[in-house]
């Protein structure tokens, strides 16, 4: 009987899942072309005509041979008409009504009476689809057209493993393998051109969203740092005095407080700046000339102080500079040493009167500290102005 050797429960096993998943992959999978899904649709033909000829194998073997076979050549004229067109378009509807119309044409045909009239007629339909798909093939080989050949080749071994079988009367191992290898082949043609471009497409969708992720994640950091920047700026601009562009009253004094907080057992010096009888060239000269003592001053201190150095304006005509790292004695030194080139270089000619306190020993705070500077230049204004005093030395004021 047809299926009760191991052979034909094979050709069995491999019609039914392969069919089975070619007719259900053109139903599941809904972005493929209209001419793949009437591939795929063309398959409940086998589908349903091998399960029938197992069916009624025990009863009468040669109604069950017919069945089979006559499946496979509806098969393979319905697929290759479709793989003989080439363009994709809505005529393929067509085929998804054929395979409905082919059954029972298939089941009345291999009816006893009826099959051994067709013997000839099946035996011309296999010459002829394996010679079509045979050229098809070479061709679809010489253009290279990957896609497509695949089809082809399933429906050319098809059509020789059909033709054995006809040929024979019965399933060989070597028709069993041809009849699986035209199933697989007929397979990867629906799998290349649905999921694995599909698969293709999804791995390129990611790729592109990662890179337009990378991209607009170095924009968005890009224009973050843009940000940063204008901001660090805007805020440096606003601790700034618009006029010297030297940093404001809060700003320095922020700065000697950070210095004091962060390294408690170093020293620095302050140094307050005042320039001499300020208000009387203002009354006198006029405001302009005031402005540009100011200048002269604000030039000359940032030439001559080092880069590590704080330099401020306190109010109106008076400075603030803090020396890090600097003992007293040494700040007296170059205060005294800028003094003198104020006194030498600056345009219009001004004198200027300094008042020095050291951290830790004239103050352990920033109140403390500039209370004590601020004492020292009153000092150095009672001692006749252009002078430099050191708070440590009239500590007892």
């Amino acid at each position: 009987m047809l299926f009760l050797n191991l052979e034909n429960q094979l050709l069995l096993i491999i019609v039914l899942i392969f069919s089975f998943w070619l007719f259900v992959n053109s139903f599941a999978i809904k972005l493929q072309s209209l001419k793949t899904r009437a591939f795929g649709m063309a398959f409940i033909i086998p589908l349903i005509m091998t399960s029938a000829s197992f069916l009624v194998s025990i009863y009468n073997k040669s109604n069950a041979i017919s069945l089979f076979i006559i499946s496979h050549v509806l098969l393979l004229l319905d697929c290759t008409f479709i793989m003989f067109i080439n363009k994709s378009t809505d005529s393929f509807k067509l085929f998804y009504v054929i395979p409905y119309v082919l059954i029972p044409a298939g089941f009345y045909f291999s009816s006893m009476t009826i099959y051994p009239n067709l013997f000839w007629v099946i035996r011309f339909l296999l010459l002829v689809t394996l010679a079509i798909n045979l050229v098809l093939l070479i061709n679809i080989t010489f253009q290279k057209e990957k896609d497509q050949m695949m089809g082809f080749a399933g429906l050319f071994i098809l059509s020789f493993s059909t033709g054995l079988i006809v040929l024979s009367d019965f399933v060989s191992m070597e028709a069993l393998l041809l009849m699986a290898l035209g199933y697989i082949c007929c397979t990867a043609y629906v799998y290349y051109n649905t999921l694995d471009k599909f698969f293709k497409e999804y791995k390129t969708s990611v790729e592109s969203l990662k890179r337009i992720n990378s991209s607009i994640q170095t924009e968005v950091i890009k224009r973050v740092e843009a940000i940063e920047r204008s901001n660090k700026k805007l805020l440096e601009k606003s601790k700034t005095d618009n006029f010297t562009g030297l940093l404001i009253k809060t700003a320095i004094v922020e700065e000697l407080e950070r210095f004091i907080q962060r390294a408690p057992k170093s020293t620095i010096s302050v140094l307050m700046i005042d320039i001499d009888k300020f208000k009387q060239i203002n009354d006198t000269l006029g405001h302009q000339i005031g402005d540009r003592c100011i200048r002269s001053v604000t030039n000359l201190m940032k030439a001559s102080f080092r880069q590590d150095d704080i330099l401020g304006r306190y109010g109106g005509d008076e400075f603030m500079i803090l020396l890090p790292d600097t003992a007293g004695v040494r700040a007296y030194l170059i205060a005294d040493r800028f003094r003198e080139l104020v006194q030498s270089k600056s345009k219009p000619e001004v004198t200027v009167s300094i008042g020095i306190a050291n951290y830790p020993s004239d103050g352990q705070d920033v109140q403390s500290l500039i209370e004590a500077a601020d004492k020292a230049l009153y000092i150095s204004k009672q001692k006749g102005r252009n002078t430099v005093t050191l708070y440590s030395n009239h500590n007892q004021i």
